[in-house]
């Protein structure tokens, strides 16, 4: 069985270099247990920071080999007994392949880019070698995290957790100890999510607002929003870009159009010809439409739910008490009116968020990993 798992873990085809680079001596070495979510762009998610690192990157298994199969299900309890609800197979055998590289020698650091989903049993060759370092990063607020994660003995094996709010940190400090808890804010790729160019042209008869995204998000709130609208003003239009479940919400409401499964090429040009952003959130810590939006110049209707000061503030954001439709409303029809508003607050949106920029991000993270290493 041991045999079958070295040998199926050791073939592994799913690992490539971040960076494009021949990896330094530089200690740490650095291993990435990557994975891209899938209602996520190519461009887009957490994952994008493994093109700014120079390290070994781990992606789940894209061929089930009978071999793999059955090493997975001999496994099973273990992916049953993780206490995540997040965690499945393809991260049973992510983890398993960076435990090989785990005991392959002393002074490597392991980051799982996404610490709810993927990490649960790799502390345990803290063990076996000790000067092994180990990270997490968390995006999910505090309730959803409890609702996710329900067995939290895992994580006082890691060494540092990085999180992608600053309101993250009393919870997580709480667990771990404030010192193991680092903020680190997530990154945006400002090269290809950027405004129109001044020689393209923008349909300026028609206010045009987009909203991007599931999780997390206040539908309820968004159809209550765009009725008022509807009943306040003319020549306005919303598109709703989210999973096809959701679109039950807008039957019957005028002025919107519904998207699921687009091209990057069509997200891309549905951010850059619309004039705002209308976000209503339940929660939040980072989130890529956000930025991706403030990265295309957009200004920002959007609930005032912790995490989203992180990112953006007044100078690029009209905020609203969340669930509170009404004034998302007025807050939209305010940038409808007020078009030089408008186009303020974009531009300030753009400065904003360069800040964010991967190539800063991976420098932020490298910095503490050579912390963390000595």
């Amino acid at each position: 069985m041991l045999g079958i798992l070295l040998c199926e873990v050791g073939r592994l085809n799913s690992e490539t270099w971040g960076s494009r680079v021949v990896p330094t001596t530089r200690k740490p070495a650095v291993t990435l247990i990557s994975r891209h979510m899938a209602n996520h762009a190519s461009v887009s998610g957490y994952d994008r920071l493994g093109h700014y690192l120079e390290a070994r990157i781990i992606h789940p298994v894209d061929q089930w080999t009978f071999a793999r199969r059955t090493v997975t299900r001999l496994l099973r309890p273990l992916v049953h007994r993780s206490g995540c609800l997040w965690y499945h197979r393809d991260a049973l055998f992510s983890e398993l392949c960076a435990g090989v590289h785990w005991l392959k020698g002393s002074n490597r650091l392991f980051h799982f880019l996404y610490g709810e989903n993927a990490y649960r049993y790799l502390g345990h060759l803290k063990s076996v070698a000790r000067k092994n370092l180990l990270v997490c990063t968390f995006h999910t607020p505090e309730e959803k995290f409890r609702a996710v994660v329900r067995d939290v003995r895992h994580l006082r094996r890691i060494d540092a957790a990085i999180v992608v709010s600053t309101s993250q940190l009393d919870f997580f400090g709480n667990l771990l100890g404030r010192d193991r808890v680092h903020y680190v804010p997530h990154g945006i790729d400002v090269d290809y999510f950027r405004p129109l160019e001044v020689s393209e042209q923008r349909d300026e008869e028609v206010f045009r607002c987009l909203f991007v995204g599931t999780h997390l998000r206040d539908f309820e709130s968004l159809a209550a929003c765009w009725r008022i609208v509807n009943q306040e003003a003319k020549k306005m239009q919303l598109s709703v870009v989210t999973f096809p479940e959701y679109h039950g919400y807008f039957e019957g409401i005028p002025n919107v159009e519904l998207y699921a499964g687009i091209p990057d090429q069509k997200l891309l040009a549905l951010y850059r010809g619309a004039h705002a952003f209308v976000f209503p959130l339940l929660d939040s810590t980072a989130n890529n439409s956000l930025l991706e939006a403030m990265a295309c110049g957009l200004p920002v209707v959007c609930s005032d739910v912790p995490g989203v000061r992180d990112y953006a503030d007044e100078s690029c954001t009209l905020f609203t008490a969340r669930g509170d439709a009404e004034a998302m409303a007025h807050a939209v029809l305010t940038l409808n009116k007020n078009r030089r508003l408008c186009t303020t607050m974009g531009l300030a949106a753009r400065e904003r968020v360069m800040a964010f920029g991967w190539r800063n991000v991976a420098s932020m993270v490298m910095e503490l990993y050579q912390g963390l290493a000595g």
